[in-house]
């Protein structure tokens, strides 16, 4: 026990003869941060980097962590809703033609969830034609190279031929 470190803190004096032996566990003291055993910010960013790499592969699914779900698109589609998505699908043809494949996925299945929350908002008392307005103007918009103020005109019209179908399907109803 020659360590320096490890010697014990306390010594008795020789005025406390008497007093009774204790014994003292000591603790070798703590190495600076440039010790060997220490990570350095490399280090753990790039242990940080591998955790996310295995969470990947293994499809997230990490304690803690839940897979989103995928949202269906539910099959079965009233008269109201294939009336809203013909009249949006009218006049749009010659732009869709020129798009990719993938983005005429994509234009499909988001027009498909526009007209869903048409229909949503339609069934409501109170109409917001504003939003109708906004949801159909932000579906158009993913076409390119297409006129802002084209673009508005046409949702514009849109909007108007849906609102003139629900006040058709509200009279059917009223009589």
């Amino acid at each position: 026990m020659n360590d320096p470190k490890l010697e014990p803190q306390f010594k008795p004096t020789p005025e406390q003869p008497s007093a009774p032996r204790t014994e003292i566990l000591v603790t070798p003291k703590r190495e600076t941060a440039e010790s060997k055993d220490e990570a350095t910010p490399l280090e753990i960013e790039k242990e940080k980097s591998t955790v996310r790499e295995i969470s990947e592969m293994i499809g997230g699914l990490l304690p803690g962590k839940r897979r989103p779900r995928p949202t269906a698109i539910p099959q079965v589609r009233d008269g109201v809703t294939v009336k809203i998505e013909k009249i949006m699908e009218d006049g749009v043809g010659d732009a869709f033609s020129r798009l990719s494949p993938v983005a005429r996925e994509e234009f499909k299945l988001k027009g498909e969830e526009t007209a869903r929350a048409i229909r949503l908002l339609l069934q409501n008392t109170h109409i917001k034609v504003k939003k109708i307005f906004e949801l159909i103007l932000n579906w158009l918009r993913m076409l390119p190279g297409i006129n802002r103020f084209f673009l508005e005109q046409e949702a514009k019209i849109k909007t108007d031929r849906i609102i003139a179908i629900h006040d058709k399907e509200i009279g059917k109803l009223g009589n």
